[in-house]
């Protein structure tokens, strides 16, 4: 499913799509990660930076609508690179690496529980 699809259907059944924010949360994830990839509750809001803010940082989590509070990140090398300008949503491997992919593409989801 798509990103936007993924985290409807994660919202309505459990709380949202993952929001990670240190390798604990990679690793508590990794014993039951089956798949290549996975949508996680981060996406790019490419329109943050015309804010009057001093808030550089675009990339949002979906369950709360703000940055990372503990500034932590996995992007993998050469990410987030937005390819082809329409690379908005992020994607995390077997291996815990993120990497920013377009929303649309059909992946699998992470959810987060509570």
């Amino acid at each position: 499913m798509s990103w936007h699809e993924a985290q409807q259907y994660c919202t309505e059944k459990y709380t949202d799509l993952a929001t990670i924010e240190s390798m604990d949360d990679i690793s508590r994830l990794k014993a039951d990660f089956s798949y290549s990839w996975a949508w996680i509750g981060l996406k790019d809001d490419p329109k943050s930076w015309k804010t009057l803010t001093n808030d550089t940082n675009s990339w949002r989590w979906s369950a709360t609508g703000e940055t990372s509070k503990t500034t932590f990140n996995n992007w993998k090398a050469d990410e987030p690179n937005s390819k082809h300008g329409n690379e908005n949503c992020v994607q995390m491997g077997a291996g815990g690496l993120w990497s920013d992919k377009n929303c649309e593409l059909l992946k699998t989801s992470i959810v987060f529980s509570l």
